[in-house]
């Protein structure tokens, strides 16, 4: 199997049939650890590199060496030993210590941004942009050029309806209030059947400012040599 993010190259060849396909795999993956496995499931380190591709582009979410067990009923804890990768991670996990299923939403929701426009949030320099993919998506999308953000292989494939619908879902995954973003049961739902209305995303949570990228980093550092 090649992770997801282990070629780019490969992109070429990725049409928009087959990256529909990929995202609502592991959409379906990621509800099932939180909803319908034995045990919920909280992956904590949900990204790129964790999804791997077998021969027909059919993902499997991997390595779960970070993930927590909640209990029934439970739906949050906290912990101050942070781990998980900076970019990926939510920023009450990220600040505060505190995760729950809408901590793997927000990292789905940067992951299926990064799948969309081929771009990384880790190392985003896009044309010399400042901020990070979040910011950049965000501006896009309040000027009415969330199409613009698709990646040019899989434009010229790309449903204009799926694509801005895919890049609505994925705002309304990375929205700074945890209590906003939706369960990943309905991310599902969004995905599957346009019957499903989409609210309006607001303002996603992203460290745009350098004191803040450079504190969080800090934090992050600190917070691994505890592990």
């Amino acid at each position: 199997m090649d992770a997801l993010d282990a070629d780019p190259i490969k992109r070429v060849d990725l049409n928009w049939e087959t990256c529909y396909r990929i995202v609502g795999g592991i959409a379906r993956g990621i509800l099932y650890l939180h909803e319908d496995s034995r045990h919920r499931v909280i992956d904590r380190d949900l990204k790129a590199s964790n999804i791997l591709l077998d021969a027909d582009m059919n993902p499997k979410i991997s390595d779960f060496g970070m993930a927590r067990l909640f209990v029934v009923d439970q739906t949050q804890e906290n912990t101050s030993r942070i781990a998980g990768t900076f970019g990926y991670m939510a920023p009450e996990y990220a600040m505060h210590g505190r995760f729950s299923v809408k901590s793997d939403v927000y990292s789905f929701g940067v992951l299926l941004l990064e799948i969309l426009t081929g771009l990384r949030n880790n190392s985003f320099d896009h044309l010399q942009e400042r901020g990070n993919l979040l910011s950049y998506a965000w501006r896009h999308w309040k000027e009415g050029k969330a199409l613009q953000l698709i990646c040019p292989t899989l434009r010229a494939s790309a449903s204009v309806r799926e694509a801005i619908r895919c890049i609505q879902i994925a705002l309304l995954c990375v929205q700074e209030d945890a209590l906003d973003r939706p369960t990943m049961g309905s991310v599902v739902a969004m995905l599957t059947s346009f019957s499903v209305s989409l609210a309006l995303p607001s303002r996603p949570s992203f460290f745009v400012n350098f004191e803040t990228t450079v504190t969080n980093r800090s934090h992050f550092a600190e917070s691994e040599k505890l592990i």
